[in-house]
């Protein structure tokens, strides 16, 4: 993997000059009963006993960050907290950045111009790398997300768990890590035959033939559309008329799974790899096993399966019969599965087993899987269908809540829930989320309100909103924000013809030229980027990037309002760069956060 390019997270700088000074005062032994000794890791996975907090204070009047290690180091010490923070003060390194203890033993930072200025030196010069950081420890990992049935079109669930993977793969890639995204086809089991007779059934349909669907079938009108578009071709001499079940679940499965690929385009969504579950079932030609037989044999070397009528610790029912059960209790699922009935067919559960031996196999050291809040009994069994195969490898799994749908009814003039369209038949798909005439609110919005809430909580779409042409609609206030930037530069350029100048200059005196307060809250925001990319990518949490582009937005349409550039181009022309400097700065951040990470456009107008 190619070096990354380094931004500078403040935090983490902050964060290293405390623990060398913390360093420092304890080998001087001036922090109490603090040896130096203690502060080293045991071992390469252990920590310092003392690790540095950095925050960003609710009043920055007092500084731009904070470090409350002090406080807690009191009894480690047997020092009082201001003694320890005044200590640790004595002992910082910290060039252009002003340093002061306040409270009961808070250390306050406040950056110097000096350090501010080659901040944004750095922003302007990384320009789409800005935000880019390396990773302490790097990982390998596998990001498996969506993973839907090819039998129709995905749901709005689908889009919201697309929207976060795809956004999480770019945290995690854009702070260091390396990272691979995986669909999982559920393409073997019933549903495909179920698919493919149903598609049988309204082909006769349309030719003439007075058949009912099955029970069990699929009642979307995409399958009527499916039908027409077989027809078409076999009438094109494209393809033949299929004769038997097996052509025709072939067919239906081949368009479903092309039309769930440029759904997730649409969306902004692209995998790395698609991984088809009938690779599991399919004999391997040299010892002529399945996949899933091969791992059930594994699990069986290995001792973590057993035959019973049933699972330890509960009594067997009536003419219960004999079946194979998976130790998963002892990796913290609350009883032992089944993963092969009596009669010898295995569950969904062996399949699961199957692949998730087959990632460990593929050498990650971090398995991510997405899954919705219907799936939470499947931790436990996901657990132990890593750990079973290697305690090495970091199973990560994340539950996500669902998605409801609001909009005006014309009618009523009351919020209702959308449930359903003529499409699909019983829920609203992703297709109609994008692109319906009625319902549809663009890739974009749909993309931003899908990560615009926490993960574990659910989602009220509000549809009216998504497609409003105002600021009270986020994602046309930020879309505004950065074509404003561009409007402003381009007419510094055409019009005025002003140079952008790239290098970042302070005067004599080591000052910048910012008079208000807006510039320098500006620029502190941006230069946070790194450090709101490292938080956001550590807690899986796009919501956060939600807020701080908005942030982003907010703060700079302050500066734009107060902080005027065009009168100043002859009275004050060191000021008026500056100022330009930090539109450019702002620019690129936005088109960062909005092309880098969200997955959204930047338009350059409005």
């Amino acid at each position: 993997m190619a070096p990354q390019p380094q931004s500078t997270s403040l935090i983490r700088f902050l964060s290293a000059a405390v623990s060398e000074a913390i360093q420092r005062a304890a080998e001087a032994g001036q922090l109490g009963s603090l040896a130096a000794g203690a502060l080293q890791p045991l071992a390469p996975n252990q920590t310092s006993p003392v690790v540095p907090v950095i925050q960003i204070p609710n009043d920055t009047r007092y500084g731009d960050y904070a470090c409350p290690t002090a406080l807690g180091m009191a009894k480690l010490c047997r020092m009082a907290p201001a003694q320890i923070a005044r200590t640790i003060v004595a002992h910082l390194d910290l060039p252009n950045v002003e340093t002061s203890v306040a409270g009961a033993g808070f250390i306050n930072f406040r950056l110097g111009d000096p350090f501010l200025a080659e901040r944004l030196q750095e922003l302007l010069s990384l320009g789409g790398d800005f935000g880019k950081t390396t990773a302490p420890q790097p990982e390998r990992i596998l990001l498996e997300f969506v993973s839907a049935n090819p039998t129709g079109p995905l749901h709005v669930g689908h889009g919201r768990w697309a929207a976060v993977g795809s956004t999480v793969a770019n945290l995690l890639r854009w702070t260091g890590h390396q990272v691979d995204r995986e669909f999982y086809i559920n393409d073997a089991g019933n549903q495909m035959q179920i698919l493919g007779k149903s598609l049988a059934v309204r082909v006769k349909q349309l030719q003439g033939e007075e058949i009912p669907l099955p029970d069990d079938a699929y009642r979307g009108s995409y399958l009527v559309d499916l039908a027409k578009r077989l027809l078409e071709q076999v009438q094109a001499g494209i393809c033949p008329l299929p004769t038997t079940l097996e052509e025709y679940t072939n067919f239906a499965y081949r368009e479903m799974l092309a039309w769930q690929k440029n759904t997730l385009q649409q969306l902004q969504t692209e995998f790395e790899q698609w991984f088809s579950e009938r690779r599991l079932h399919t004999p391997d030609p040299e010892t002529g096993l399945s996949a899933i037989q091969q791992s059930l044999q594994e699990l069986q070397k290995r001792g973590f399966l057993y035959r019973a009528k049933a699972p330890r610790g509960e009594d067997p029912k009536p003419n219960a019969e004999e079946a194979i059960y998976f130790k998963t209790q002892e990796f913290g699922d609350d009883k032992d599965r089944v993963v092969q009935k009596a009669d010898g067919s295995v569950t969904y559960l062996a399949a699961d087993i199957a692949y998730h031996r087959d990632k460990v196999r593929r050498g990650y050291q971090r398995l991510i899987n997405i899954l919705g809040s219907d799936h939470h009994g499947y931790i436990g069994r996901l657990n132990a269908a890593v750990g079973a195969f290697s305690l090495d490898v970091k199973l990560e799994i994340l539950i996500g809540q669902f998605v409801k749908l609001f909009k005006t009814d014309p009618e009523t003039g009351e919020k209702t829930e959308v449930r359903m369209s003529k499409r699909t038949g019983n829920f609203v798909s992703l297709n109609d989320l994008i692109e319906d005439p009625d319902i549809g609110v663009g890739a974009d919005a749909a993309r931003w309100f899908l990560l615009s809430n926490s993960m574990d909580s659910p989602i009220n779409f509000d549809l009216d909103l998504a497609v409003k042409q105002t600021f009270d609609n986020p994602v046309v206030y930020v879309h505004y924000s950065h074509a404003r930037c561009c409007t402003l530069l381009r007419r510094l350029q055409e019009e005025e013809k002003v140079e952008l100048i790239p290098n970042v200059s302070i005067s004599d005196k080591g000052e910048l030229p910012y008079k208000e307060p807006e510039e320098r809250a500006l620029l502190l925001h941006l230069l946070a980027l790194p450090d709101e990319l490292i938080v956001a990518a550590e807690e899986r949490a796009p919501h956060k990037i939600i807020r701080y582009t908005e942030a982003i937005a907010a703060d700079f349409n302050k500066f734009y309002d107060n902080c005027r550039i065009l009168p100043l181009l002859q009275e004050d022309p060191v000021l008026a760069q500056a100022r330009i400097q930090l539109v450019q700065a702002t620019r690129q951040v936005l088109f960062n956060l909005l092309t880098g990470i969200l997955g959204l456009s930047a338009p350059e107008s409005m």
